[in-house]
């Protein structure tokens, strides 16, 4: 999955987690992606099932292999946004949406599995090539499979663009590369009904390693939101510009961010002017809380005031993973 700075744009589509209404509305979005994703899996197993034990193709195994993990980490998916959707509680402050990043990183353990066994099998029919039964069968599902995983990637682009929930983003771009999928088991099955039988077995292996590839990127993806990754460069330079675009404060420094889920928490010192009032100060506190929140919409921010020091207004600083 690609976390791309979209996730921090300021867009009216988005939605906003601190209002009751679009709450709910989160929790529909992404819990119709969810059973949309276990719907569409449990077809393509029927389907494949079908026309693999029809006609024998090891590259149909392959995508019949695929979309049983991909049921196993749909559902793995569905029952962890059920549970990031709980409420923050005693023990977990920040609520549970880091579970999202949880089953993304399950889902690739899920998908590095079933491309090893895609790999080797089709190692397998490469050296020992078998003719292909029924090939117009297979050829249809495929394009079938193509159609609907198309539907299926365009529902999850809509939530993750109104959510920007870690786990359909995971889930969708598992499905993007599904689709690349089914395009190479076309190609290898054209190809076989020109004699070309060791087709099969290359494409199926060619296909586990690209889905090896997919695995990886949704796991680095996952651990780097666990191990509580700062905001991109770009964000963190305009989260700056923001905070410091506020008359009063003079600097900021200690600047932390990470994401949960579709959340930012901010943490940051505000350097001001030693000689105002609590009231003046906690006032351009809130003034710079309302900016960032609408600049970065689902955002929480937590800021330090503290009184200005030479030593801390000669240079910007902060903790995150950049450098001007």
């Amino acid at each position: 999955m690609s976390f791309t700075n979209e996730k921090a744009s300021n867009s009216s589509n988005e939605v906003d987690l601190k209002n009751t209404d679009s709450l709910k509305t989160y929790k529909r979005l992404v819990m119709m992606a969810g059973f949309a994703s276990v719907s569409t899996a449990v077809l393509f197993i029927v389907l494949k099932l079908v026309v693999w034990l029809i006609s024998s193709s090891t590259v149909i195994f392959a995508s019949l292999t695929d979309s049983i993990f991909d049921l196993l980490a749909s559902l793995v998916n569905l029952l962890a946004l059920k549970f990031s959707l709980a409420p923050p509680d005693k023990e977990h402050r920040y609520g549970h949406f880091k579970s999202q990043a949880l089953a993304s990183l399950a889902q690739a353990a899920f998908i590095g599995g079933s491309s090893v066994l895609l790999i080797i099998h089709g190692i397998e029919r490469c050296i020992t090539p078998q003719p292909l039964e029924h090939m117009d069968y297979a050829l249809i599902v495929s394009v079938v499979s193509i159609v609907f995983t198309i539907f299926l990637v365009l529902l999850q682009t809509y939530v993750y663009k109104r959510t920007h929930s870690e786990a359909i983003g995971a889930d969708r771009l598992h499905y993007i590369s599904d689709i690349s999928l089914n395009i190479g088991v076309i190609i290898a099955l054209v190809l076989s009904t020109y004699g070309y039988d060791w087709a099969d077995g290359l494409f199926a292996s060619l296909i586990g390693v690209y889905i090896m590839y997919g695995a990886y990127m949704i796991g680095m993806n996952a651990i780097q939101t666990l191990l509580d990754k700062s905001l991109e460069p770009d964000l963190l330079k305009k989260m700056i510009k923001i905070i410091c675009s506020v008359d009063g404060v003079k600097s900021i420094h200690d600047l932390k961010t990470h994401r949960a889920g579709p959340m930012i928490f901010v943490q940051a010192h505000l350097v001001m002017d030693g000689d105002m009032s609590l009231s003046h100060a906690h006032d351009i506190v809130n003034e710079v809380e309302k900016l960032v929140e609408t600049e970065f919409v689902d955002v929480e921010c937590t800021f330090h005031m503290e009184p200005v020091q030479s030593s801390v207004t000669d240079t910007v600083q902060f903790e995150d993973n950049f450098h001007s």
